[in-house]
């Protein structure tokens, strides 16, 4: 099957349909042709393509009505549109916006602004297919087909940073964009537009190129190149018209370019357009931690699953061999569980579980893990830990759940709710994971077979003073 992007090209001219294909690497994509809006819009459904190159100039339906008509269909809105045209003037790229398009190229088309145009819009379109074949796919999210759940924060008005050493010029900028629902802030330099991008929660950037210190193109690269903040949307703007810098502003990483005197209109087109793609981009990250939270948390204890423990463990263990440190390992089990079940029934059962899985994630530090190991079995795993600090880890434990109220307690008379605990360090009493889980575990049964509610540390039986 071809991994290759369909793009559709449409002109009533033959041989620019030629020459724009020929701008595009045929080892990445496969061209499409159409000679007029009517042929486009019949080929959507066929040929399904990726993304669509669109002349304005055309006989019978023009550009602009192909596009409305595009973007006003369900089956074909999602496909970014490119309008390439020979019009040069700023009310025909608004229009060219307004009805839909994603982008406003000129002829005669440059191949790399053509590329990375096309490249960035793909991109966009990836995220939203996928956002949506989760949506499909995963029950997990509760909305109707079609909508979107409610994200933490997606109500908040959209976060935009002005970066721009001219005060006159970003008085100027602010005032074209008020009324519109932004939060906009001002940074003067490269390197505050850096610190706060890290520190704050922000949608977009708009970012003059010529800053003193670091410029524009710099703070780009270095925002795309750090986990936390590549996802912000990037406008740059500058005095410089020329093709070279444009392009080298996508190429920096930036995913759209204004050139200075700005034109009101021009500027809420672009900036709406992107704090969209930017929310597209949010939902897809926060529908995808949902998704690994699912997968890898216990439901009935909100603490990790068995799978995820034995990939952390593992993983775990071969830190400690390359840094040199020790990973201590409890297992941990309730005692005579069966006859709380047996005399309470399940659903008290399951409320202790819960109970009980809240009381340990509250008494780790955040570099360990807790997970369910089966039942009503624990393992937690400490990384960098002596076996003196698991052993205090493991009794503290032990004595905080000997002491809690469990709600059950309320109203039944049955024994308090205890627990044994098994402890083994890696690599002092194992040399890999499952012997690791197999010393623990030993010692846990050391700790059930000397009387429970007690620890065991390797072949030490600590009995607490209470028992």
């Amino acid at each position: 099957m071809s991994t290759k992007n369909r793009i559709l090209i449409v002109d009533d001219d033959p041989l620019n349909v030629k020459l724009l294909a020929a701008k595009l690497p045929p080892e990445h994509y496969e061209a499409i042709r159409a000679y007029s809006g009517e042929e486009a819009l019949a080929k959507i459904a066929d040929e399904a393509p990726d993304l669509i190159l669109l002349d304005i100039m055309m006989p019978g339906i023009d550009g602009y009505e192909t596009t409305k008509r595009l973007k006003s269909d369900p089956r074909s809105q999602d496909i970014p549109v490119i309008l390439v045209t020979a019009l040069d003037g700023t009310d025909d790229k608004i229009r060219g916006l307004e009805v839909g398009a994603d982008e406003f190229l000129n002829k005669p088309v440059n191949a790399a602004e053509l590329q990375a145009r096309v490249k960035s819009l793909l991109r966009l379109k990836q995220y939203q297919d996928q956002l949506k074949t989760q949506i499909d796919s995963r029950s997990l999210m509760t909305a109707p087909r079609g909508e979107f759940r409610s994200i933490p924060g997606e109500t908040d008005l959209p976060s935009i940073l002005l970066v721009e050493d001219n005060s006159k010029d970003a008085r100027l900028i602010q005032s074209y964009l008020h009324g519109e629902a932004y939060q906009i802030n001002v940074a003067h330099d490269g390197e505050e537009a850096i610190s706060r991008a890290q520190q704050e929660n922000i949608d977009l950037i708009l970012l003059d190129i010529l800053l003193p210190g670091i410029d524009g193109f710099e703070v780009c690269r270095v925002l795309k190149g750090m986990e936390e903040t590549h996802n912000i949307q990037i406008v740059a703007i500058t005095n410089l018209s020329d093709l070279e810098s444009r392009v080298k502003g996508i190429e920096s990483g930036a995913d759209d370019f204004l050139i200075k005197p700005i034109n009101k209109h021009e500027l809420r087109a672009r900036i709406k357009a992107l704090v969209k793609k930017k929310a597209y981009l949010n939902r897809l990250l926060a529908s995808h931690a949902m998704a690994v939270h699912s997968a890898i948390t216990d439901k009935l204890t909100g603490l990790h699953n068995y799978a995820y423990f034995e990939h952390f463990l593992h993983l775990e263990v071969k830190r400690a061999d390359r840094q040199d440190y020790a990973v201590a390992l409890i297992m941990m089990d309730i005692d005579d569980f069966k006859q709380f079940n047996d005399r309470l029934g399940h659903l008290a059962g399951n409320a202790i579980l819960r109970e009980l899985g809240r009381l340990i994630k509250a008494n780790i530090r955040e570099i360990d893990l807790a997970a369910r190991y089966g039942g009503e079995e624990f393992a937690l795993v400490l990384p960098n830990t002596t076996r003196t600090g698991a052993t205090r880890t493991a009794e503290r434990i032990r004595q905080i759940i000997e002491a809690n109220s469990f709600t059950y307690e309320k109203t039944r008379s049955l024994p308090r709710i205890s627990v044994s605990l098994g402890v083994a360090l890696y690599p002092f009493d194992a040399g890999n994971m499952e012997a690791l889980i197999e010393q623990a575990d030993s010692a846990l049964y050391r700790a059930k077979k000397a009387g429970k509610n007690r620890v065991c540390v390797g072949d030490r039986d600590l009995n607490p003073a209470a028992n």
